[in-house]
């Protein structure tokens, strides 16, 4: 880390996205976000050549909302070091999982509207609750394989094995 991290507002027509970036990010998401949330966080912009190593995506973001200054921490790193800062930060992400459970209890946690701004909607948690792994059932003692709807009377049978 560098021992004088130097950040300041810039206007934002003087930074120049990196023209190696091979991110193409969500800009309409970002822009939600922006409108929802607010600025958060710095853009990380090379001394020198006004190149962004982080925060291409939500400086175009920022151009499209008419938003004149962000915060830059400027560094000054050789080119290799550049790309490395620019790849790291898309990649990092990507290597990222979820707790799905978790997601989908903070997900619920804000209703319909308050969605906005999240970058996540309604498809998007009907999605991820079809991949959603099943919780574990050893709470079932015995295990109970029938079922019978108490509105209708539909009985089905659940398929239920237990490791032993």
């Amino acid at each position: 880390m560098q021992e004088t991290a130097e950040i300041e507002l810039v206007p934002v027509n003087q930074l120049r996205t990196h023209p190696a970036n091979p991110r193409e990010g969500d800009i309409g998401a970002i822009v939600q976000s922006i409108q929802a949330n607010g600025w958060f966080g710095v853009v990380v912009a090379q001394k020198g050549t006004n190149h962004i190593l982080v925060g291409n995506h939500r400086v175009m973001a920022c151009q499209y909302l008419d938003i004149e200054t962000v915060p830059v921490q400027w560094v000054d790193v050789d080119e290799a070091t550049q790309k490395r800062i620019l790849l790291a930060d898309n990649r990092t992400s990507d290597l990222a999982s979820y707790n799905v459970h978790q997601l989908l209890d903070l997900l619920q946690t804000l209703p319909g509207a308050e969605l906005h701004g999240s970058g996540y909607d309604g498809d998007d948690i009907d999605q991820i609750m079809k991949q959603a792994p099943l919780p574990p059932m050893d709470f079932l003692d015995p295990p109970v394989t029938n079922r019978t709807c108490p509105k209708c009377g539909y009985r089905w049978e659940l398929a239920y094995a237990k490791e032993i």
